[in-house]
């Protein structure tokens, strides 16, 4: 099995490509059925096949819904199991609260007011 990480982009399109063009062959799916099937154009299904363009994230989820072959992205995407070690690293860590500063605001002082003049 080659390393796909050593592969450009490009490459890596075309071989997914494969992959999605030998899965419609082995179902017996045209083009323009797998078209119809899933929403996505004949024009995009031909040139993703052949390595030749780019296609989205949403079409190819529903080109691989119709091929049922959308289980094997839990492969790929897997929840990342956390071990005891980290669990515990991240619970001891204390959440720092931001605290607002106070800010010392006089109260504001009658300027005719003096110390005395309210035992009149």
């Amino acid at each position: 099995m080659s390393n796909w990480a050593e592969k450009s982009n490009a490459k890596l399109l075309e071989m997914i490509g494969e992959s999605v063009r030998g899965r419609r062959l082995q179902l017996n799916i045209s083009q323009g059925a797998l078209s119809t099937l899933s929403g996505v154009s004949k024009t995009s299904i031909t040139r993703f096949e052949t390595g030749k363009g780019n296609i989205s994230l949403s079409n190819l989820l529903s080109i691989l819904k119709t091929l049922e072959m959308v289980d094997e992205l839990k492969i790929i995407f897997k929840k990342p199991e956390s071990s005891p070690a980290l669990l515990a690293k991240a619970l001891s860590k204390k959440t720092q609260e931001r605290v607002k500063r106070s800010r010392n605001i006089p109260e504001k002082v009658s300027e005719n007011w003096q110390w005395g003049e309210d035992k009149v």
